[in-house]
């Protein structure tokens, strides 16, 4: 049996601001945008902490990782 994945009540306010969209979108899409977990917590008006141990939390670590790799791989392509 799989357990849900609780959210917080800033996670729900997170949401809230973003209608139509999952916490989970809301994180991954925040990371692609300003490319690292630092400035996504910033502009999400959070702390680099909280962002972490929701990535954690929602099971979005391996999915920010692919993206990680996947915009090294595209730039070095640009640089080549």
């Amino acid at each position: 049996m799989t357990r849900r994945k609780a959210k917080t009540f800033l996670m729900q306010l997170i949401e809230r601001d973003h209608p139509g969209q999952s916490i989970e979108q809301i994180l991954l899409d925040a990371y692609c945008e300003h490319g690292t977990e630092r400035a996504a917590a910033q502009a999400l008006g959070i702390t680099q902490q909280s962002f972490n141990a929701w990535k954690f939390r929602l099971g979005l670590d391996n999915a920010m990782r692919v993206e990680h790799m996947r915009r090294s791989a595209g730039s070095q392509q640009e640089e080549a």
